[in-house]
């Protein structure tokens, strides 16, 4: 049962008030109360039986309180130290959380209590304390120093060991972190020998990507070429001829008509470099394509001026047709003229084959 003498003077006040009976029960109760809160207190002084996977959190001081307790402060802290020199770590981080909450502690208190934590493998309450501290003081060398080694002995983050040491070497220099950080050091080199090669074959793959796009537009021109001439009927530039040809040449209109017929175009054709050069523009071939497959042929043009008036206005067309018209005549163009104008004047429908660019 708890005494008088464990309880709050203003609590013992209100239970002298009460009855017998009702003082007794309350007092039990209070008994209860403290009896859990030691079972449920961790033994700060004793760590032989932690479970370093459950994570400790030492008390801190409370902002919103008005104790500022420095002399039990500096007490502690002495007492701390002494245990500290005595290897005694658990004795001296139950000093220093004393000390912590007595009064709002200083950089280099949670900097110190931070060691005693790492010491008994409390290494993310040891971290959170150097925290605290450089929110206090970001200068403060030791907090720096206490968790840089955290991070690279016990933490795995050696990035930020790597930052934290550099930082406390430039405000208080020790030749143990020195070696440490050689070895930190050697670390970042590795890895940014790793990242500039996964930057260059990340760099060659888009290369790689690119090429590749670049010939697959190339092939889909290619192809598309091809179908256009393959949809003339004159696979691979004509190669061959063209079946059906024009045998005995156009007669009626053109006197001595077409010598030799298709087979003198395709011999032109073959013979020609300009003409084999011209036939690979698709406009030309589709021209073509559409005289040979309308109903009569080529002798289609005979009796449709206007038709043959808009393929010699071309000027992609025309100048094809006037080379091998003038080869077909023998140079001397079309003498006679066309059928429904025997006199060989100059139809209004028909431009002259002068005025019409030259292919040679």
């Amino acid at each position: 049962m708890a005494s008088k003498s464990d309880i709050p003077e203003n609590v013992v006040t209100i239970l002298d008030s009460l009855g017998d009976s009702d003082r007794k029960c309350v007092i039990d109760y209070i008994t209860s109360l403290q009896s859990k809160i030691n079972e449920d207190a961790p033994n700060v002084g004793n760590f032989d039986d932690h479970d370093n996977d459950t994570e400790y959190y030492p008390p801190y001081y409370d902002k919103d309180s008005s104790v500022e307790d420095f002399d039990s402060v500096a007490d502690f802290k002495q007492k701390a130290a002494d245990a500290k020199s005595n290897v005694d770590w658990g004795q001296a981080l139950e000093f220093y959380n004393k000390a912590v909450v007595l009064a709002p502690p200083s950089a280099l208190l949670y900097a110190n209590r931070a060691i005693a934590l790492e010491k008994l493998e409390h290494y993310k309450a040891a971290e959170r304390d150097c925290n605290y501290a450089l929110e206090i003081n970001p200068d403060s060398g030791k907090a720096l120093k206490v968790r840089g080694s955290l991070r690279h002995k016990h933490l795995k983050d050696w990035r930020g060991a790597l930052s934290d040491l550099n930082q406390s070497q430039a405000i208080d220099f020790d030749s143990d972190v020195a070696e440490t950080l050689k070895e930190l050091t050697k670390l970042r080199v590795e890895e940014e020998k790793r990242e500039a090669q996964d930057r260059i074959e990340k760099e060659e793959k888009l290369k790689k990507r690119a090429s590749d796009i670049k010939k697959a537009k190339e092939e889909a021109k290619k192809e598309e070429a091809n179908r256009a001439r393959d949809s003339t009927g004159m696979p691979g530039g004509m190669p061959g001829g063209m079946p059906g040809g024009m045998p005995g040449g156009m007669p009626g209109g053109m006197p001595g008509g077409m010598p030799g017929g298709m087979g003198n175009i395709m011999e032109m054709l073959q013979n020609d470099p300009e003409l084999q050069e011209a036939m690979k523009n698709p406009k030309v071939i589709a021209a073509f394509s559409e005289i040979m497959n309308s109903p009569g042929g080529p002798m289609s043009l005979m009796s449709n001026p206007a038709k043959m008036q808009q393929l010699m206005s071309d000027p992609e067309v025309g100048p094809v047709m006037q080379k091998l018209m003038s080869k077909m005549m023998g140079g001397g163009g079309m003498p006679g003229g066309m059928p429904g104008n025997p006199s060989g004047g100059n139809d209004d429908d028909i431009p002259d084959l002068g005025d019409l660019p030259d292919l040679e």
